[in-house]
C-alpha cells in the first residue's frame, strides 16, 4: 500500500459518523451538529497530542475531527478527505461562511510535536525534530482535505498512552481553556483524584493559557482562564472539577493549586440519557398501553410538563390500580392519559397500609418482548393475567415468523431490513447486548426473544400494506422522543 494512499469513506469510524450525521440532519435540519446528536463518537487520542498551546478552541476541535477520522485507517494511510458538510457537523459549526473554518485550519497547522532523542549524539547536543499535527489542509470542491506527517499516523495508532474522549463533548467547548483543560484531567485521569499540586506556571499549561502574558498573574489567570474553564467543563461534561490552592509560607500569595475532579453526569451526557429514557418510555406507551398517535402528540406538544419522571409515575400508577382494583379497567390507555395530565401516581398511603405493590411487569409489547415476571406474592388474579399476556404475545410472535417463513427471499430480506431500522430493534438489541450487524436467518431461528418482537413486526407490516396505508410508527415515535 502506497504511504500516500488517500482514504476516503471507507473506514468503520467515518461510516458511524455519518449515520449519526444523516440522522441527526434528517430529523434537525441542515444547520443540526453533533451537539443536537441522539449518539456519540468516541476516538482515542495520543496524549502527546493533549499538550498543544498557541492555538484557539475551533483549530483544537478541528484537529480531534480529523484525529476521529483517522484513527481507524492503516497507519500508513496520510491523506484524507471528508464531505464539508460532515467536517462542520463533527465539528459543531453552524455558520455557512467558511472564512472562519479555513482560518481555525490553517491555524492548525501550527501546532506541532517535539521529538528529542533522549541520548546525545556525536557532537555531544540532543538531536531536535519539530513535526506538525497537520500538514497539507484544504477546502476545495465541496471537501475538507488534510495530510499528516507518517510520524504522526505512528503516534494515532500507538496504543501506548491515549486517552478516550467524547467527540460530542469536546466539540461542544466554545472555551480554549476549558477544552484544553478537560483533555489534560481525561488523560490523568487514572491516577485519581486530586492531582498532583501544580505551579502556577504548569497549571497555565493545563489550561492552554501559557503563552498569555497578561495572565501570568494569578488573579487575571483565576478569573480569565481557570473559572470560565471549570465552569464549562462542570456544565457540559462528565467531569465535575474544583480547584485547591496553596499560598507560600507567611504570605497570602498562591504559589500552587489542585484539581479535584469526579464523574458526573453534564449536559452533553443528561441528553444522551434523556434521549433513550424518552425512546423506553415511548415502547411502553405504545407497546403496553397501546397509545395512538394523537396522544403521542399530545404528550410530545408539552414535553416540558409531561417530563419521564412524571410518565414513568403515571404508568406505574396504572398498573397498581389494574392489579388492586377487582373491577377491570376496560381502557387503560385513556386511562393512562389521565393519569398523565393529572399528575397521577400511587399515594403513599395505600402501600403504608399495607396494599402490595405488584412487581413492574415487563410490557407486552415488542420492546419488552422477555417473559412477564411473576412474583409469588401476586394476586391469582394479576398472575393469570399476565401469564395471559404473555401467551397472547408470544402467538402473534410466532404468527408472524410463520407468515415471514412464507414470504418469498426478496420479502423475507425487505422485512429483516426494515425491522434492523425500527426502535424496537435498537432497544431490544441494546438490553441484549446485541452485537452490531444485520439480522440473519439463523438469528430470528435461533432467539426466541427476537423471533417474537420480528413476528409483531410482520404482522403490522402485512396489517398496513393490506390497508394500503403507509407505516407511520417510526414518524410517532421521533415526534415524541425528539421534542
Amino acid at each position: 500500500m502506497a504511504k500516500n494512499k488517500l482514504i476516503t469513506t471507507d473506514v468503520v469510524g467515518e461510516q458511524y459518523a455519518l449515520q449519526l450525521f444523516e440522522e441527526t440532519i434528517g430529523r434537525k435540519g441542515r444547520t443540526a451538529t453533533i451537539a443536537d446528536a441522539e449518539g456519540d463518537l468516541a476516538f482515542p487520542k495520543n496524549n502527546i497530542f493533549v499538550d498543544v498551546s498557541g492555538v484557539g478552541v475551533l483549530a483544537r476541535r478541528g484537529l480531534n475531527v480529523m484525529n476521529y477520522l483517522a484513527c481507524d485507517a492503516p497507519a500508513d494511510v496520510v491523506e484524507f478527505e471528508c464531505d464539508v458538510g460532515l467536517f462542520k457537523f463533527l465539528l459543531n459549526y453552524q455558520s455557512r461562511n467558511h472564512k472562519h473554518l479555513n482560518e481555525a485550519l490553517r491555524e492548525a497547522q501550527k501546532t506541532s510535536v517535539v521529538v528529542r532523542r533522549e541520548r546525545p549524539n556525536a557532537n555531544g547536543s540532543h538531536d531536535f525534530v519539530s513535526i506538525p499535527l497537520v500538514g497539507i489542509v484544504g477546502v476545495a470542491g465541496g471537501k475538507v482535505y488534510f495530510k499528516f506527517d507518517p510520524a504522526i499516523r505512528k503516534l494515532h495508532k500507538d496504543p501506548r498512552g491515549f486517552t478516550f474522549l467524547s467527540l460530542r463533548t469536546t466539540s461542544a467547548f466554545t472555551s480554549v481553556f476549558a477544552h484544553s483543560l478537560y483533555e489534560k484531567l481525561k488523560s490523568i485521569a487514572f491516577r485519581g483524584s486530586p492531582t498532583d499540586w501544580l505551579t502556577l506556571e504548569e497549571a497555565r499549561k493545563w489550561t492552554g493559557a501559557a503563552d498569555a502574558k497578561f495572565m501570568a498573574a494569578w488573579p487575571e489567570f483565576r478569573r480569565r482562564a481557570l473559572l470560565v474553564a471549570i465552569e464549562q467543563i462542570n456544565e457540559l461534561s462528565d467531569l465535575f472539577v474544583e480547584v485547591e490552592t496553596k499560598s507560600s509560607p507567611g504570605s497570602k500569595k498562591v504559589t500552587h493549586l489542585r484539581f479535584v475532579f469526579s464523574e458526573q453526569e453534564g449536559k452533553m451526557v443528561q441528553s444522551l440519557r434523556q434521549t433513550e429514557t424518552r425512546k423506553n418510555l415511548y415502547e411502553t406507551l405504545r407497546g403496553e398501553f397501546g397509545i395512538g398517535a394523537v396522544d403521542l402528540q399530545a404528550i410530545a406538544a408539552k414535553a416540558e410538563d409531561y417530563t419521564p419522571e412524571r410518565i414513568q409515575a403515571a404508568i406505574e400508577f396504572v398498573r397498581h390500580r389494574m392489579a388492586t382494583q377487582r373491577k377491570k379497567i376496560s381502557a387503560p390507555g385513556r386511562y393512562l392519559m389521565k393519569a398523565i395530565q393529572e399528575g397521577w401516581s400511587i399515594p403513599k398511603a395505600e402501600l403504608e397500609a399495607g396494599v402490595t405493590e405488584p412487581a413492574a411487569v415487563p410490557a407486552p409489547g415488542p420492546a419488552q418482548a422477555a417473559a412477564v415476571a411473576v412474583d409469588k406474592r401476586q394476586p391469582a388474579h394479576e398472575r393469570l393475567a399476565g401469564e395471559s399476556l404473555q401467551r397472547e404475545y408470544q402467538e402473534q410472535g410466532e404468527r408472524g415468523y410463520a407468515l415471514y417463513l412464507a414470504a418469498e427471499q426478496a420479502q423475507r430480506a425487505e422485512l429483516r431490513v426494515s425491522f434492523a431500522r425500527t426502535l424496537v430493534f435498537r432497544a431490544l438489541g441494546a438490553q441484549m447486548q446485541r452485537a452490531k450487524g444485520p439480522i440473519t436467518e439463523a438469528e430470528l431461528r435461533d432467539t426466541p426473544r427476537l423471533q417474537h418482537a420480528f413476528g409483531q413486526h410482520v404482522l403490522k407490516a402485512v396489517a398496513k400494506a393490506s390497508r394500503g396505508v403507509a407505516a407511520r410508527s417510526d414518524d410517532q415515535a421521533a415526534l415524541f422522543t425528539h421534542q
